[in-house]
């Protein structure tokens, strides 16, 4: 009985060693926001993004703060957004500096003014819902 133990026991650690060699995490983690629109809605959401969602994440990449970032649309209305760090402790917001901060904000302004951005802010409230947000990670199968 302890002989059959045993070999169980060394039998399950080494095929769990064996899963765990076969694949690895991929660098950075990905913030995934899941949002429903209502009906109809669609286009006024994606405009109202682009000025505002897109806008930002496109300047904090090209600062170097984010490594990518996406759009994705699927069925009934569910819009995915997607944003890709470096790490979680490049989404602390001690990340940036006061001057960095500045930057961001003066760019982000040459774009769209503070009540442009408020106005559009409020009216996703009519029309989305924030379903979740969730951290992932990829998975890289060797």
């Amino acid at each position: 009985m302890r002989l059959l133990l045993v070999s169980m026991l060394i039998f399950s650690v080494s095929a769990f060693t064996q899963e765990e060699s076969s694949r690895e995490p991929a660098p950075g983690v990905t913030e995934l926001t899941v949002i429903k629109v209502k009906a109809n809605y669609l286009g006024d959401y994606m405009d109202g993004i682009e000025k505002t969602w897109v806008a930002s994440n496109q300047i904090a990449k090209d600062m170097g703060k984010i490594v990518d970032y996406g759009v994705y649309v699927g069925n009934n209305n569910y819009v995915y957004l997607t944003v890709q760090h470096e790490s979680y402790a490049s989404m602390d917001p001690s990340y940036w500096s006061e001057e960095e901060t500045e930057e961001f904000q003066t760019k982000f302004r040459k774009i769209i003014s503070q009540d442009d951005q408020t106005s559009t802010a409020q009216s996703y409230e009519d029309i989305r819902e924030i379903v979740r947000v969730e951290m992932i990670n990829q998975i890289i199968f060797k």
